[in-house]
């Protein structure tokens, strides 16, 4: 409890003080710690999941866990299209406190985002606020190529053709 309690400080600072640089010596000593804590405990998944698995709790019909997609702006992705039962909170809205407080602290909570920037900084700050947070990896586009998730996936295939030199 007084881990969570510790973290949830933590998160508050990071999320108030905005760049780093408006903290104090104190204060960023104790966050590093906090991070080191917690990027070094990260499990080999990454917290992630994959899209197959979704789709089969979604068939099973499970209500222990809840999906909420990040994707911005709203009208023009969650509206166009979504993961069945996901609910929309944006990415940059998502630590305010009625938003948290849709989210169950005692079921799975799977993020997505397009492709899985977002959804990744999403889930660090809720597991650091206590939340069962997990991703659904590569984001949508793991999901639908729709646009502009289909721009992403056009990127990765022009990136694959350019063949830029790697250093070794």
């Amino acid at each position: 409890m007084k881990r969570q309690f510790v973290l949830l400080i933590v998160t508050a600072c990071l999320l108030a003080a905005g760049p780093a640089g408006a903290l104090t010596d104190e204060e960023s000593k104790v966050i590093q710690k906090v991070a080191h804590e917690y990027l070094s405990n990260i499990p080999e998944d990454g917290y992630a999941v994959q899209a197959a698995d979704v789709m089969e709790m979604i068939k099973s019909g499970k209500k222990d866990f809840v999906i909420v997609d990040l994707r911005m702006p709203k009208d023009k992705k969650y509206d166009k299209g979504h993961v069945p039962r996901a609910m929309y909170i944006g990415f940059r809205e998502l630590a305010k406190p009625e938003n948290l407080a849709k989210l169950p602290k005692d079921k799975d909570i799977i993020i997505y985002c397009d492709t899985g920037h977002e959804q990744n900084k999403a889930v660090s700050v809720l597991r650091m606020l206590g939340f069962n947070a997990r991703q659904m990896k590569w984001g949508f586009m793991s999901w639908s190529p729709l646009r502009p998730t289909a721009l992403t996936l056009e990127a990765i295939v022009g990136s694959m053709k350019n063949e830029f030199p790697l250093e070794k």
